[in-house]
């Protein structure tokens, strides 16, 4: 969890080009002629609508430009987090100066960022893989500084054999671990909710915020615990998607799925009054579950992960609040993945709020009704014997079945 539940300041798809950017031109010293981008497919798809912390802008080529004006840059998923207006100032003179190409690699994996760098007398070239962060090569004029292409995440163990292991056995171990071990993701409510307050009273973007509290004015809403799940996470998101320079805590990669996991949890267990080990204990099973469901799904995926794995996380997190059983706990994530199975990532934007809005919503009606023992019955569509069997088959639709919707979608980009 310490790995995948970590803070990023804007759409981690721009950021992580920034900060590729940043690391293959960090030691030039001469004016840049050239900056080539070769990114896989769901990068290219996520980071070229969506807001650029520290600007009023979107688009890929801000954010390599924005990476390489740095003055002092932080090089994490933060590194957006203090965009000055002389870094701004430099980032566009640079896009109008600098020929800057970006190329789509459909074949490489689906993480996969690659920024080579020229000036009249020097080059530096920089890798991430597989995570956001993750940076695999470094090369500098032609010197290998670092090499990890050939392993798994760097010096890092592999995840894999976490994510094989049953739901049932994961939640049994997160509820044996004490609150001194799990405290650390309480932080994540303090930040997702930030951002989700600033969205409320926001007049950029999409304005969901103040859109929903209208709606409640003229009586087409309420204060249910329903009503206000969906409210502050539609909110936070097209705060996040507009670019405001806030925080957020991600999960398993992506804010929006940070989002996703903390903000119902927190909203629920606001209003049950429950104490922090069981608040830290949901957030444990809604994260955990969410990267599982994405270890079956890619972690960039033609699916919304944000829908399937991150809705399916907090409807987990949410039973277990109200006292589900480890049977119903699985009932909730058989009956989110079910319903929103065939949801498509059609890249980071403003408009993914009413994608979370659909997350949020169908996670807390999914906890509710397993919680009264309601679960979607094997044989229906992709609904296997168990929650196991039906992860496989939801892998199976998402990796085989939809293998050319990212092609098919960036094409109509």
């Amino acid at each position: 969890m310490k790995r995948e539940v970590v803070l990023a300041v804007g759409c981690t798809e721009p950021v992580a080009i920034a900060l590729a950017s940043c690391y293959a031109t960090k030691h030039l010293t001469s004016e840049l002629k050239r900056i080539h981008l070769k990114v896989s497919g769901s990068v290219y798809k996520n980071a070229k609508a969506v807001g650029i912390p520290g600007t009023e802008q979107t688009g890929i080529e801000m954010a390599i430009a924005l990476g390489a004006s740095m003055v002092e840059p932080v090089f994490d998923l933060k590194i957006l987090s203090k965009v000055t207006e002389i870094e701004q100032k430099r980032a566009q003179l640079l896009m109008e100066k600098v020929d800057i190409k970006v190329e789509i690699f459909y074949d490489q994996p689906s993480l996969w960022i690659e920024v080579e760098a020229e000036t009249s007398s020097e080059s530096g070239r920089a890798i991430i893989k597989d995570r956001h962060d993750n940076l695999v090569y470094l090369e500098m004029n032609g010197k290998t500084e670092i090499d990890l292409l050939q392993e798994s995440l760097s010096s890092l163990p592999p995840l894999d054999h976490l994510l094989d292991v049953t739901l049932k056995n994961l939640m049994n171990t997160i509820r044996e671990m004490s609150l001194a071990e799990l405290s650390f993701l309480l932080e994540g409510i303090d930040y997702n909710m930030k951002m989700a307050d600033f969205g409320m009273q926001m007049d950029r973007g999409l304005k969901f915020g103040k859109s929903w509290q209208r709606v409640m004015k003229k009586g087409y809403g309420s204060n249910d615990v329903g009503s206000l799940i969906n409210m502050y996470t539609t909110a936070a998101c097209d705060a996040r998607m507009s670019g405001v320079q806030l925080p957020v805590m991600t999960s398993s990669g992506s804010g929006n799925n940070g989002l996703i996991a903390v903000i119902p949890i927190a909203t629920l267990a606001d209003k049950m009054g429950v104490k922090d080990e069981e608040k830290a204990r949901a957030l444990a099973i809604s994260h955990v579950t969410n990267s599982k469901v994405k270890h079956h799904i890619g972690r960039l995926s033609p699916v919304c992960g944000c829908g399937v794995s991150a809705g399916a996380g907090a409807a987990a997190g949410m039973a277990y609040l109200m006292g589900a059983s480890t049977e119903e706990v699985e009932y909730a994530v058989i009956n989110v993945i079910s319903s929103l199975a065939g949801m498509i990532c059609d890249g980071g934007k403003v408009g993914c709020a009413l994608k979370l809005s659909a997350s949020a919503s169908m996670a807390w009606q999914s906890a509710l009704l397993a919680v009264e023992g309601v679960r979607i019955p094997a044989g229906n569509g992709i609904v296997g014997d168990d929650v196991e069997s039906t992860l496989r088959n939801l892998e199976s639709v998402s990796i085989e079945g939809m293998r050319q919707v990212d092609r098919a979608i960036i094409g109509v980009m």
